[in-house]
């Protein structure tokens, strides 16, 4: 009977996961490894393969966060586990990345359950596990064109592959390192990161993987497959024609609908193309890059011709400082919806900058003042040493507050300053005679698009932008974008039953778009 069991755990995944290894949920508890559908699925199918003859060389298209990777980890894992002289390894696109998949695989081990015997730890370092029965457990991050050039690989597993660096290269240096045979097995996992760039080598896979012909196979899995993308339903939920033809061809319930929605809304600001990309519904739909820009020309249109005044919440003060004898210095002076004054100098040096910020801050009672680090350091010095305690150096390629959401401050600060365009009732950019170059300045700026694994939004490197439109620096949009930077109190007067009891100051806070 004892002898069955360990007979099955060796053999059966399922059966392993459940009985053996242990997971970390979203709360940080451990929990047994019990497979979702979209595991099972892939298990399912990777098995169907070796029970057919076929040899697991496998491409995995995936919507986001439906747990491949981790199936994946669990597979090799049991395999190193139980057969002497395997050797398993991880190559993944981030350090990061690298780091929580070798965290999954060193907990597997360590919450084994007793009295299953488990093999001595000859080596357990940052990167490896090695057992005393000659095998291990391997990760990297993608990098070098020549990394596992030196192994002999049973089972290799490629996380993110549309986000590495020179992924056909380093392609090149591990599949020699494989027995070509049936024993051993190759998956190579990712979101889609388009046709072209660092995501051409997945997408040609991907493709090569469709071929009947081919020794690959491509395992797709849209979002609507995955039991977990569901939502309540609003009681003024009411689909759209879009919505309504989705659901028919794809026989969907109103709370997948639901999810779907919420999700554009919440997490990509209502980019429904971004939601395509990171959760497609079809193969097509998840190498879909639109182009968009930033900000519809319609949007600019509006608060082109917009009239309206300035409501009753906090002026702030977005200050891109040029280094001295170079673009120009750019202050934009917004108070909620409306764009107070823009200010533009060709020659500018920091004590005199340090001076003009501090007339503007007096002249309009602004609250905050943010300053871009690049070449505004001297400057915020200045002002700090004068007793000015309202400014705040902003580091464009710095983290960003929402650091799960965005890869830099940068792509946050443009991301609010789409918003605010967009917001209801549009906004007003003001009577200056610098509005056109602020508008052509924004005009150039492509929407951002997900620039890692983990589906944070960036926006375009500057000089890939300057280097297409011909733009010398986006000085005016970056200033705007700095009004966006960071939260900004709000003085309340708190409303009071009896006019002749004080009216105390209560602190309140306003977001970037001030509504």
């Amino acid at each position: 009977m004892v002898l069955a069991k360990e007979r099955r755990l060796k053999e059966d995944l399922n059966f392993f996961a459940r009985h053996c290894l242990k997971i970390k949920t979203k709360n940080d508890a451990l929990q047994p490894f019990i497979f979702n559908n979209i595991q099972m699925k892939n298990h399912l199918a990777l098995e169907d393969l070796k029970a057919r003859g076929k040899k697991v060389r496998i491409v995995n298209l995936k919507s986001r966060q439906v747990g491949l990777s981790t199936y994946t980890e669990s597979r090799f894992f049991q395999k190193v586990f139980f057969h002497p002289g395997r050797n398993a390894f991880v190559l993944s696109e981030s350090s990061d990345s690298t780091a929580n998949i070798f965290s999954m695989a060193h907990r597997f081990y360590k919450n084994l359950p007793e009295p299953l015997p488990k093999p001595r730890l000859l080596k357990d370092s940052s990167d490896m596990l090695e057992f005393e029965t000659d095998s291990n457990f391997r990760i990297a991050t993608a990098g070098s064109r020549s990394v596992g050039r030196s192994m002999t690989i049973n089972y290799l597993h490629g996380s993110e592959v549309a986000f590495w660096e020179n992924a056909e290269d380093i392609i090149a240096s591990l599949f020699p390192a494989i027995p070509n045979n049936l024993d051993s097995e190759i998956i190579l996992e990712s979101t889609a990161n388009g046709i072209s760039g660092k995501g051409k080598f997945f997408f040609d896979k991907v493709n090569e993987g469709l071929d009947d012909r081919s020794e690959w196979t491509t395992l797709f899995y849209p979002w609507y497959e995955h039991e977990e993308y569901i939502s309540e339903i609003p009681a003024d939920f009411v689909l759209t024609e879009e919505e309504q033809e989705i659901k028919r061809l794809y026989r969907l319930n109103d709370k997948q609908l639901s999810w779907r929605r919420l999700i554009i809304a919440r997490d990509y600001k209502g980019r429904e193309h971004l939601f395509k990309q990171e959760f497609p519904i079809c193969i097509q739909e998840a190498f879909l890059r639109t182009g968009t820009p930033l900000v519809a020309l319609e949007y600019l249109e509006k608060a082109r011709k917009n009239v309206m005044s300035a409501s009753a919440v906090p002026v702030v003060v977005g200050v891109d400082a040029a280094r001295e004898g170079g673009d120009r210095t750019v202050i934009v002076v917004r108070a909620g919806r409306v764009i107070l004054a823009i200010y533009a100098f060709d020659e500018m040096n920091q004590a005199r900058l340090a001076g003009i910020i501090t007339r503007i801050v007096d002249y309009y009672k602004a609250k905050r003042v943010f300053i871009d680090f690049a070449y505004g350091l001297g400057t915020y010095d200045l002002l700090v040493s004068r007793g000015m305690d309202n400014v705040e150096l902003v580091e464009f390629g710095g983290h960003a507050i929402y650091k799960e959401r965005y890869v830099n401050r940068r792509a946050e600060m443009y991301d609010n300053l789409r918003t605010w365009f967009m917001q209801e009732g549009g906004v007003y950019l003001g009577d200056t005679k610098y509005t056109e170059e602020l508008i052509a300045d924004i005009m150039i700026h492509p929407d951002l698009e997900p620039q890692d694994s983990n589906g944070k939004l960036g926006l375009e490197k500057k000089k890939e932008i300057t280097k297409k439109t011909g733009v010398k620096s986006p000085d005016f949009s970056d200033a705007l974008a700095l009004t966006f930077a960071s939260f900004v109190p709000l003085e309340v007067e708190a409303k009071q039953e009896e006019d002749f009891l004080p009216k105390p100051q209560k602190k309140g806070f306003v977001t970037w778009a001030d509504r």
